[in-house]
């Protein structure tokens, strides 16, 4: 049950307040390399972004101060000035369009210009642009401001074969069309923005993203609300009014999902995510070690290391014996966290070592007579996993579906208990399963030892 190493099969960049560094991974050692600029980035979390240009990283730290930055992926060179980028200029969000990179919320001189979109020429394959000139009709470069927008710019994505543009309220789409104009822009919803930056995320042609009182799915032109009334209003509530530009998504290919990022309230960094998954169209929420950024890609599963290096025990580790730990050329997440520290999810079936406190739970239970009282005598699941470990389970009542349950709680032993007897009684009833000492369990099924008795 040797740990995987891991080895990325691009080298992993790792931007933190002002290092960025290079890694590579082979057995029992990692090498550190320093690629920072020459001088040194810092900047507010959540207002980077980055973009790969024929495979190039360009990263821009959205502020007034700083040029956008790049490297050639070459340990032996570090950080460099975007070439060919205009004096005295910086933008908020810089982002990639076929092989444009396109500039948004742009400073010129000292001046702010929040609805303005600018644009390089087209870069050759493995390069960068080389001009951004919008006064030389020779070249393809340009800018145009949004003209129907009437709050300032806040990112941009990819999306099919257009470019879709988000400011605070509004979302526009930009095409490229060719000749004298490059490109054409129309607004394509009037009342649904974006609420951050990194705030949005493509998925099979269509576009995951946060506005400032929803989350939504569209393909450009079509927009459907993720969440029910109830889970919309309890997520929206539930963020740190003070923290919320640290909000971000990310997409986890390997389960289908996306991750929804924020800081609950209290939280200074995005310690609970809502969890979507695109194809089964389900909602889930679980909690995070603080983190600022997360990103995917694919993971080698050349194996390494040693013994002592595999920090996960016998019961939550998901490896098999001496083989890699997920499907070969699948794209797993890695997650940078406030504390300095690189996460991959779905690794391991612990939290950094610790049992997740993870549970399921139903409420509202009225079996179809609400105005009755239930009298419940005990429950018999069927709970999966390994044998003699436990799982909580939970049953309680309230007199409304709304109000929260007063519970009584049993302990399931895994292979071993059957019915598990409690006294429960109200008019509506809940039930939850949570974590005792088991890494993994899953419930398959339950029944209730219920007695319908008088209304009152």
């Amino acid at each position: 049950m040797l740990h995987d190493m891991l080895v990325l099969a691009l080298r992993l960049l790792y931007l933190s307040a002002s290092k960025a560094y290079a890694a590579t991974y082979s057995t029992g050692s990692v090498i550190h390399t320093d690629i920072s600029h020459a001088t040194p980035r810092t900047g507010v979390v959540n207002q980077w972004t980055h973009a790969l240009l024929s495979g190039l990283p360009v990263v821009n730290t959205g502020d007034t101060s700083k040029v956008p930055m790049t490297w050639d992926l070459n340990v032996a060179n570090k950080f460099i000035d975007l070439v060919n980028w205009p004096a005295n200029t910086y933008c908020k969000s810089l982002r990639t369009y076929k092989n444009f990179l396109v500039a948004l919320n742009v400073t010129v001189a000292g001046t702010n210009k929040p609805f303005l979109v600018k644009w390089s020429h087209p870069a050759d394959p493995g390069a960068f642009p080389s001009t951004w000139d919008a006064a030389d009709t020779t070249k393809d470069a340009g800018e145009a401001n949004l003209a129907e927008a009437i709050s300032p710019i806040v990112d941009g994505l990819s999306l099919r074969d257009s470019f879709i543009i988000y400011t605070e309220n509004s979302t526009h789409r930009m095409d490229y069309v060719g000749g004298q104009s490059v490109f054409r822009f129309s607004k394509i919803m009037g009342m649904s923005g974006m609420l951050n930056r990194n705030c949005a995320v493509e998925f099979d042609g269509w576009h995951f993203v946060v506005t400032g009182s929803d989350v939504i799915v569209h393909d450009g032109q079509t927009a459907t609300s993720v969440l029910d009334k109830q889970t919309r209003r309890s997520f929206f509530q539930n963020i740190d009014v003070a923290n919320r530009g640290l909000v971000f998504c990310f997409k986890n290919p390997f389960l289908n999902e996306i991750y929804l990022a924020y800081p609950s309230i209290g939280a200074t960094a995005c310690d609970t995510a809502m969890v979507y998954n695109f194809v089964d169209k389900t909602v889930s929420f679980r909690d995070l070690p603080g983190i600022n950024h997360a990103s995917y890609g694919s993971v080698s599963t050349d194996l390494g290391g040693t013994w002592s290096q595999d920090a996960d025990s016998w019961d939550s580790d998901l490896t098999f014996w001496n083989g890699p730990d997920y499907t070969p050329d699948s794209a797993r997440v890695l997650m940078a966290s406030n504390d300095m520290k690189l996460y991959m999810l779905d690794a391991s079936a612990s939290f950094s070592g610790s049992i997740p406190p993870a549970f399921l739970e139903r409420r509202g239970l009225s079996f179809d007579t609400p105005e009755s009282i239930k009298f419940i005598k005990g429950i018999r699941a069927r709970i999966s996993g390994n044998p003699g470990q436990t799982v909580i389970i939970s049953v309680g009542a309230a007199t409304s579906p709304y109000a929260d349950p007063t519970y009584t709680d049993v302990t399931y032993t895994i292979g071993s208990s059957v019915a598990s007897d409690l006294f429960v009684s109200g008019r509506y009833i809940a039930v939850k399963f949570a974590t005792g000492t088991s890494f993994q369990w899953r419930l398959d099924s339950f029944d209730f030892d219920v007695e319908t008795v008088g209304a009152w």
